[in-house]
């Protein structure tokens, strides 16, 4: 009897920690309005000893910034193979609730509340671009994926190309989400707000995955039927500039 007992007491332990992390992935999605994408290099001799500051130290003093209400989240991702830009083979996204946020993270603040010396903690690593985007529209699903597509797009017609993701895709992405009928675990789209230019793209989405396979296998658009009232070989006649493979590494939210 005592056995059960503790059985039931952890599993409702684990329901309850799977319910609160559910809960603040939520809130960092109803409140996230803007995120940064940093491209870096880091060289191959670099690379271990940059994972582990990144995720022993200044993932801390991203958690820190979160709790102080200076940012909503944090990640850093490595990218899968060889596509775009091949001395790109990490990135740090950092989301936030207002662009003032987003200009003012306050670092070196939390690094000193922890107690931190940056000088003692600084990884090796080239940047090579950042980019600002604001949320649109996303959907959230579970905390399960780990692996992500970024599809980046210059449409012809941009407000056509986000209405049609809002009004179409989204709805088709939820149903499949919440019916487990493909691997797809979460969505999102984003207009780009700087830089601009002539060469870039304009808009990005991004969909979730729980491994590398999962996103491959979408990837293949041998069957793929464009859904009823979709116009988007108009507002896109070009599709997708590129589409890259990007595994998280380490994410810290508002649970952490």
């Amino acid at each position: 009897m005592q056995l059960k007992i503790i059985y039931c007491i952890n599993k409702k332990i684990t329901i309850m920690k799977k319910l609160l992390i559910l809960f603040f992935i939520s809130s960092f999605a109803v409140k996230a309005q803007y995120y940064t994408i940093t491209y870096l290099k880091v060289a191959p001799e670099n690379i271990s000893n940059f994972e582990r500051l990144e995720t022993d130290y200044w993932s801390k003093i991203a958690s820190q910034n979160i709790k102080d209400g200076k940012q909503l989240g944090w990640a850093l991702m490595k990218k899968f193979g060889t596509a775009g830009n091949n001395d790109v083979n990490y990135a740090f996204i950092n989301a936030h609730e207002s662009i003032s946020d987003l200009l003012n993270p306050g670092w070196m603040d939390s690094a000193k509340k922890l107690g931190y010396n940056t000088q003692d903690i600084s990884s090796e690593y080239e940047v090579y671009e950042m980019h600002h985007y604001k949320i649109q529209d996303q959907i959230i699903g579970n905390n399960d994926a780990k692996v992500w597509i970024w599809n980046y797009a210059r449409p012809k017609n941009l407000s056509g190309f986000l209405s049609e993701n809002m009004k179409i895709w989204k709805p088709i992405h939820s149903r499949s989400i919440k019916s487990n009928s493909n691997t797809m675990k979460n969505w999102g789209i984003g207009t780009k707000l700087y830089p601009v230019g002539q060469e870039e793209s304009t808009v990005m989405t991004w969909d979730g995955f729980g491994s590398i396979k999962d996103a491959l296998e979408t990837l293949d658009l041998s069957d793929w039927v464009a859904p009823k009232g979709s116009k988007m070989n108009e507002y896109d006649p070009d599709g997708f500039r590129l589409r890259v493979i990007w595994e998280q590494v380490k994410f810290v939210g508002a649970s952490e």
